[in-house]
């Protein structure tokens, strides 16, 4: 091996080690910021019948935006987050005996969420966390589409409980990747003008992964 090589090797070693340093644990004061791809996926989503129409409902499909959490640590292990998004546009579906319909109807949303969290520092380097808190979700630009185009269409706000699963790892100067999942509670009322009321239960899953900075 000669010296070029060798020399390259060892500054290539140097940088990973340096890069994996062990980081501090969190400490209290401490304020944790991430941001990355977020899914909100209601996947199970249901309704109550459209009125007049036996047998019907309407589902709402999933969307893709880009989240982001701010949290702040009251001790090592204690923390209170805030996950919000940039609204995505879903698309709200004909089901059951409506399905054929398709698209019916789009809606932005809004579902901002504060979670109390503990974290367990299974190392340095590693933070597995839990929460639970509570959801406030709100709707606008709801537009009616295909069967229901220029049908004036609103859903009301939803607030709910919500409970959260992530972990972050840090890998040297304070940066840190993150994985987390929520499931929400949000279940508003579609109201259709000249039409009536449908219950809608999303209850979805809000899945997020991204990068973080520990301040």
């Amino acid at each position: 091996m000669n010296k070029r090589v060798r020399n390259s090797v060892a500054a290539l070693a140097a940088a990973i080690l340096i890069t994996a340093a062990p980081a501090q644990a969190y400490e209290a004061g401490d304020w944790i910021v991430r941001a990355g791809p977020t899914g909100i996926l209601p996947v199970s989503s249901d309704s109550t019948d459209v009125p007049g129409i036996p047998d019907s409902g309407v589902e709402v499909d999933n969307a893709w935006t880009l989240g982001f959490t701010v949290a702040y640590m009251f001790t090592p292990n204690i923390g209170l987050e805030l996950l919000g998004v940039f609204p995505p546009k879903h698309d709200i579906n004909g089901d059951n005996s409506i399905s054929s319909l398709d698209t019916i109807a789009t809606t932005r949303v809004l579902p901002p969420t504060l979670s109390l969290q503990y974290y367990f520092d299974l190392s340095p380097n590693l933070h597995p966390y839990v929460g639970a808190g509570i959801n406030y979700t709100t709707f606008f630009d709801e537009e009616g589409k295909g069967a229901l185009n220029g049908t004036n269409i609103n859903l009301s706000d939803s607030w709910g409980l919500a409970g959260e699963l992530g972990i972050d790892y840090e890998f040297g100067s304070n940066w840190l990747v993150n994985a987390a999942v929520w499931y929400i509670d949000i279940d508003p009322q579609a109201h259709i003008r000249g039409v009536g009321n449908v219950d809608v239960n999303l209850d979805p899953w809000v899945v997020h992964v991204g990068l973080g900075h520990r301040f």
